[in-house]
């Protein structure tokens, strides 16, 4: 059954598209660009509710005829993009990123983006989320389920009932899936993003104006509302913002905004200037490759570490255009024959074959692993120290679940193994990361080491950490159980770490205990006192104090820099500043040079002069990366060792004169 066409949707379409890509291109004057997929949602439950409703009324509905329809409507395009797109990640992804990559492909085959964004790739607005390539097919995801259930729910009623009850029926989806979003939103708004009931509201207001009686409008006065509906839209994209709550209530500003100028269409011819435009209509009709094609484009710019700027924004959007103008030309023009063919043979040849051929090839390229022998031995390397996790290789010796237990010092072992433990190390994770390091020089300087540490946990004896119950028991615990221990042991030297910059941070609401709060109340007071507090305690129960600094913290996907220029073949400084390092360190550096004036057996230790100079620090030494994969301020066991020969090589072994 046919319609007559409407030239302000396919305007709508090309708003949508563009406030999307604006924003994944990181437009900043549309934060909330992401609202155009709401857009989409209301258009596209408008318009197959239409055709089904009507399509029931003349008992001429198929459930068949259905879903051969959406096959010859999504697949073609949707599976050249998926296949082009595989291709290339192929060729450019490290094994664990194409595993991966080939994870999500067998959820988007059976159109569950959105399932697989929801466990395995979470918070949609996440500076990681920039290496997955098919993380906008989860709005598809919630389309297509809907479309399972919705066709089916309409067939049940529309016979029987007549419009009130279907606007009835409607309202109440509506309402009850509105205040599931709003529950879910309190309870994980990062899943919530995903979810196909949470997003069910947004499909059902577009549904809701099929059962809606037809209204006369004015030409002035729908001409104004429509301006007024744009105007709404191009604000909420440009007010709302990551932190919005969404989706849920702020949701329907959008939905309802796109939803009345559909309704008014359905009388009153649009002449918007905005939405029928010539290049608003072209860019409406290639919306859905658009769509399709720019965020591998996006990832693609990514994964080649090239800069966020106007030439590469310009480059990324052209060709999105380009791409989605020849799928629309050469695929999906085409395609539109085969609705004519029947329905088994459509979804058969259409959408079963080539969902199995993917499905074949996912579940190969996960049992090889990622296909590893890709790569060059010294790119293997690198992502062996990529992905040499500290607190894995150390288990037995960081964050045990009970924080008043050290750990066994029989497991935990640096350096030579001698009867004597002749230093021992305490901190955070920062700490646990260091372990590399220090066991380098331990080797080096034929000493023994024993190291126990535990997740943001800084050795801060008499402070407390935070106000929430379990928080301040366990850093006490773990801080109580140092001090215990040191009383009852003697070490030839201890040695702290931690990432120290990052407690300056008053989120971490760093105390005195309540019987000491009057003398020290201020979070940075604190800090200080307990790092004194600290090296006094460790001083009573060994010769010497080592405090080893923490490294730059940098964005998590510069982690793999050095490994992707290898790797790609490409040219690009893998480094971070200096100055900003300095800046975000300059206390501590200040606190830690008037301790060593107050305590001369203090030795300050900087292993990142091995990496630093004035303008800046790198994130790799001698090939090999120095921060764990995805992380942004955590060494790598083999990066923390790579990271100690060198500072052995340049200035010695800092152990060896304690």
């Amino acid at each position: 059954m046919s319609f007559a066409y409407r030239a302000d949707i396919d305007g709508l379409r090309a708003i949508a598209v563009l406030l999307v890509i604006f924003n994944h291109i990181g437009l900043s004057i549309f934060p909330g660009g992401y609202i155009g997929v709401d857009i989409f949602f209301v258009i596209s439950g408008y318009l197959i509710t239409l055709i089904l409703s009507k399509e029931i009324q003349n008992q001429t509905f198929s459930i068949g005829r259905f879903y051969k329809k959406r096959v010859v409507r999504l697949a073609p395009a949707y599976f050249t993009a998926l296949s082009v797109v595989s291709l290339v990640a192929w060729q450019v992804m490290l094994p664990d990123e194409l595993s991966r990559y080939f994870d999500s492909v067998f959820y988007a085959t059976f159109l569950m983006a959105n399932i697989y964004m929801q466990r395995e790739v979470g918070d949609y607005f996440s500076q990681s989320v920039n290496e997955v390539p098919l993380l906008h097919l989860w709005s598809l995801g919630v389309e297509e389920q809907f479309y399972i259930f919705w066709p089916l729910i309409l067939l049940c009623f529309i016979k029987k009932s007549n419009r009130k009850w279907g606007l009835l029926i409607v309202g109440s989806f509506i309402l009850m899936s509105l205040l599931y979003a709003q529950q879910q939103l309190s309870v994980n708004a990062e899943k919530a993003y995903y979810s196909m009931p949470v997003r069910a509201f947004e499909l059902l207001l577009g549904a809701l104006i099929c059962f809606l009686p037809q209204m006369k409008w004015s030409k002035w006065l729908a001409q104004t509302l429509v301006w007024g509906c744009l105007a709404l839209l191009l604000g909420t994209a440009m007010w709302f913002d990551h932190a919005t709550p969404f989706p849920g209530a702020m949701a329907l500003i959008p939905c309802l905004a796109t939803a009345l100028i559909n309704y008014i269409g359905q009388s009153v011819q649009s002449q918007n200037v905005v939405l029928t435009n010539r290049f608003s209509l072209w860019m409406g009709k290639i919306s859905y490759p658009l769509y399709l094609w720019h965020w591998p484009v996006i990832v693609l710019f990514s994964i080649y570490m090239l800069p966020v700027n106007a030439g590469y924004q310009l480059a990324m959007v052209l060709l999105s255009i380009a791409l989605a103008y020849l799928t629309y030309r050469y695929i999906e023009q085409p395609s539109k024959g085969f609705v004519m063919a029947a329905n088994y043979k459509v979804i058969l040849s259409g959408f079963v074959a080539p969902a199995l051929c993917f499905i074949g090839v996912a579940q190969l390229v996960s049992q090889h692993q990622g296909f590893p022998e890709r790569l060059s031995p010294q790119v293997q390397n690198q992502m062996a120290a990529l992905n040499s996790f500290a607190h894995g290789i150390r288990q037995k010796c960081h964050s045990f679940p009970n924080p008043e237990t050290l750990a066994n010092p029989k497991d935990c072992m640096l350096g030579v193994e001698k009867p004597q433990i002749d230093f021992m190390l305490i901190g955070d994770s920062h700490a646990n990361s260091y372990t590399g390091l220090l066991d380098v020089w331990a080797k080096d300087a034929g000493l023994r080491g024993y190291d126990s540490t535990q997740d943001t946990t800084i050795y801060l004896p008499g402070v407390q950490r935070g106000r929430g119950e379990h928080e301040v028991a366990a850093f006490q615990a773990r801080n109580d159980a140092i001090e215990a221990h040191l009383k009852q042991h003697h070490y030839q030297f201890v040695v702290m770490s931690a990432a120290f910059s990052q407690y300056l941070d008053a989120g971490h609401d760093l105390h005195r205990s309540a019987e000491e709060d009057s003398q020290v109340a201020d979070h940075l007071d604190s800090y200080f006192a307990g790092l004194q507090a600290a090296v006094d305690s460790a001083l009573a129960s060994s010769e010497h104090v080592v405090m080893l600094m923490d490294v730059p913290v940098i964005d998590p996907d510069q982690a793999n820099c050095s490994l992707r220029r290898e790797w790609l073949g490409i040219e690009r400084e893998c480094a971070v500043s200096a100055e900003e390092f300095q800046q975000s360190n300059a206390p501590i550096y200040q606190w830690m040079s008037e301790l060593q004036q107050q305590y001369p057996q203090l030795i300050v230790v900087e292993p990142t002069k091995v990496l630093c100079d004035a303008q800046q620090c790198d994130l790799s030494v001698e090939g090999t990366p120095l921060y764990r994969n995805q992380d942004d301020d955590h060494l790598s066991f083999k990066g923390s060792e790579a990271l100690g020969q060198a500072y052995l090589q340049q200035y010695g072994n800092p152990l060896k004169s304690l």
